[in-house]
This record gives structure tokens, sequence and C-alpha cells, in this order.
């Protein structure tokens, strides 16, 4: 079972994969360096709350969210699938609440269009 510094850069890794940083991307954005990065996300360094803080600020999200996530036992696992679904629902949650029902409007259009025979 990994232990919670494992899990907490297991979820900095998804979060910068779903956003497509590198290392050095995201620690430049924090102030820290690349290397740094890597050795959170590979469980061989706690990270400081205030890059925990930082990262949550890049992420577009709390500190608190990101400890809770790495603190659940689900068991996640990183897909290219599961990066962008979180990517869209990111985006979509940036949205003006106008602007999310034309999103939907224009996703269920989508699923329509989806639906109908082929010629």
């Amino acid at each position: 079972m990994p232990s919670f510094n494992e899990r907490v850069g297991e979820v900095i890794k998804r979060k910068r994969q779903r956003d497509r940083l590198t290392q050095a991307e995201l620690g430049g954005r924090i102030g820290v360096s690349g290397s740094y990065i890597s050795s959170i996300e590979n469980g061989q360094s706690s990270a400081r709350i205030a890059d925990i803080e930082a990262l949550a600020v890049v992420f577009r999200t709390t500190a608190f969210d990101l400890l809770s996530e790495a603190a659940a036992a689900d068991g996640y696992k990183f897909s290219t699938v599961h990066r962008d679904r979180e990517a869209l629902l990111t985006l979509y949650d940036t949205l003006s609440p106008e602007h999310q029902r034309m999103a939907r409007a224009f996703m269920l259009f989508l699923r329509e269009q989806q639906n109908l025979p082929r010629e």
C-alpha cells in the first residue's frame, strides 16, 4: 500500500499530466526545480505545505482538496481517458453559467449527431 507521500505524488503527477505540463514547467510555475517535482511525484520527498498551496493554485483547486484526494483509498489509476475527462470538466467549471448551458446544449447536440445513421 502506498504511503501518503506517494499518494500525494500520484495526485500531483496525474494533475500535471492532465494539464500537459512537464515537471520543469510545473516547477517553474511555483518557483522550484523540475527535479524537486520529480522527487515529490516519486514519493522520495515530502512536499512543503507552501508548495502544496502553490500547486493547488496551478491546478485550480485547494490544498485541502489535493490532500483529501491523496488520502482517499480508492486506488485511482492514471489513464488518458481520465486525464481528458478531468481536463474537460475543469474547463467546464471555469465557464460562466450561461456558457455552461451552451456547452451542455452542444454536447447534447453532438450525442444526437453521433446516434444518427451514417450514410
